[in-house]
């Protein structure tokens, strides 16, 4: 468990860093002014320029990020026995996942740079507007188009496990809810999680958590991932998201005409309309979301201990409930008490042991 905890950890940590790396190297090595005059020369059209060109940084990151993956990702679940996945299928699902990303992030980026170009006194709020709205509306919309199209999620089937559920829907005031099942045949992995906000909430399991768990432990997990609904916790983070998607290009606005000047020539931003300015983005939010990472997951462990302690509440079998985090630990190679530094920075939960730890001491109080 331990040495498959390190690598992961080691694997997150490079692959940010990689990532990262290349955008500078995009920047400073001049590639991106080049490959902007070269789009400028076959499109007059803002938009289609603005997305042809985000195509090619995609493609760029995607392609030189993916060696990196397979070393650092796909081939320690591999020895580990962690996935059935054959090193072409990884590769293929990695690249039906790049054009998800594409098809999502293009549009929105070229009409964001057609914003900026057409309103310069104002392009922050607009944009910011046009990101917020369509975060918003992907996180809202999405559980109902997967639920209605996805060949991978079904009801779950099993009479037993729902009745309890039924009966944790009803205690925590969430009547009607839906649980589906994921199935994920590459994956041994277990995996449980809980998805859109409001009146689009799913709770989501892998089929290997039905295979492989008991009608308490999955209560007890189920009852976890209720609890972040009763708790808002859904609904602030996308609240927070939005109100950072809102007010980041304001931001950006205010600081670019004292940036911009600074910047190396070999970059090609004289303003902010400039086409590199797309890989600076770039650059800018993975460098943002990799220093920040640290009060993201804190608050993040924040909200698992709260769903922890109302899962409890909705329970009462503590019992149940560190059992089943001690066989998600097993089956996922989860290292129980990782390094103290690691959970700090790097994780999005607690560590099981401590999880396990405060749900015991609550079960005690109780009684």
């Amino acid at each position: 468990m331990k040495d498959y905890t390190l690598l992961s950890i080691f694997a997150l940590l490079s692959v940010s860093l990689w990532q990262i790396g290349l955008c500078f190297v995009l920047l400073q090595s001049g590639l991106a002014k080049a490959f902007a005059r070269l789009v400028e020369k076959d499109s007059q059209m803002q938009f289609v320029r603005a997305a042809t060109y985000c195509l090619f940084v995609m493609a760029f990151l995607f392609v030189l990020s993916l060696p990196i993956k397979v070393l650092l990702e796909y081939a320690p679940e591999k020895v580990f026995g962690l996935t059935n996945d054959t090193s072409f299928s990884y590769i293929v699902s990695k690249f039906i996942d790049f054009i998800a990303g594409c098809i999502h992030s293009i549009p929105m980026i070229a009409l964001a740079m057609v914003l900026t170009k057409r309103f310069p006194k104002h392009w922050g709020f607009y944009t910011g507007a046009l990101f917020a709205a369509g975060y918003a509306v992907q996180i809202l919309v999405m559980p109902y188009f997967l639920e209605d199209n996805s060949g991978y999620l079904k009801p779950l089937n099993k009479p037993e496990v729902q009745m309890r559920v039924d009966a944790i829907f009803k205690k925590a005031g969430l009547d009607g809810a839906k649980v589906l099942v994921e199935n994920v045949p590459a994956s041994k992995k277990l995996n449980a999680y809980a998805t859109g906000a409001g009146p689009s909430s799913r709770f989501v399991l892998y089929e290997t958590v039905v295979n492989r768990l008991s009608a308490d432990e999955i209560e007890a997990m189920i009852a976890h991932e209720i609890s972040h609904i009763k708790l808002n916790h859904l609904s602030l983070n996308l609240l927070m998201i939005c109100s950072f998607l809102l007010l980041a290009p304001a931001a950006a606005q205010l600081t670019a005409p004292s940036i911009i000047p600074r910047l190396p020539p070999s970059w090609g931003i004289s303003k902010v309309d400039d086409l590199p300015t797309i890989a600076l983005a770039f650059f800018i939010v993975l460098s943002g979301n990799f220093l920040f990472m640290p009060v993201q997951n804190y608050f993040s462990r924040q909200f698992e201990l709260q769903a922890d302690q109302q899962a409890l509440a909705l329970t009462g079998n503590p019992e149940a409930f560190a059992r089943q985090l001690s066989t998600f630990a097993r089956f996922n190679l989860d290292d129980m008490d990782p390094p103290a530094w690691a959970v700090a920075t790097l994780y999005s939960h607690p560590s099981v042991k401590e999880r396990i730890i405060a749900a015991l001491k609550n079960g005690s109080a109780e009684h």
